[in-house]
């Protein structure tokens, strides 16, 4: 069981994944704020506090979560990124957006995984 609540952005285009993995999260006792483009996700990323992580979807109407990561970080400089993507290609396209406490998953992926990574991120993000 977590010690505490974990937050998180959740930026995905596919309505299904979206609220899909939304409520799965939320069934884990995580708080998810739902963003389904780079737009609206910087929305939140400039006026939210307390954020753990985000899970975006690399592919995105308006941009792509390699762009948002960046813009993310200047916001928020050690907010861990968990990518997901469908396109196995563009996984390999995310160079220097990695860094070391990041998580890249493939869809389809089993919610249990991308719980699984959050509570990962979250427990380096709170140990610091």
């Amino acid at each position: 069981m977590m010690s505490r609540q974990i937050s998180v952005l959740l930026v995905e285009d596919d309505f299904l994944i979206r609220a899909c993995l939304a409520e799965y999260l939320e069934e884990c006792n995580v708080t998810v704020l739902e963003a389904e483009s780079c737009a609206e996700a910087m929305r939140y990323l400039t006026s939210t506090r307390g954020l753990d992580a985000m899970i975006t979807d690399i592919s995105l109407p308006d941009g792509n979560g390699k762009a948002l990561s960046h813009e993310a970080r200047t916001l928020w400089p050690d907010l861990p990124v968990i990518f997901t993507s469908g396109h196995g290609a563009s996984l390999t396209c995310l160079g220097d957006a990695l860094r070391p406490k990041d998580r890249v998953i493939s869809k389809p992926y089993p919610m249990a995984h991308v719980f699984d990574a959050l509570k990962a991120v979250a427990a380096d993000r709170s140990s610091h």
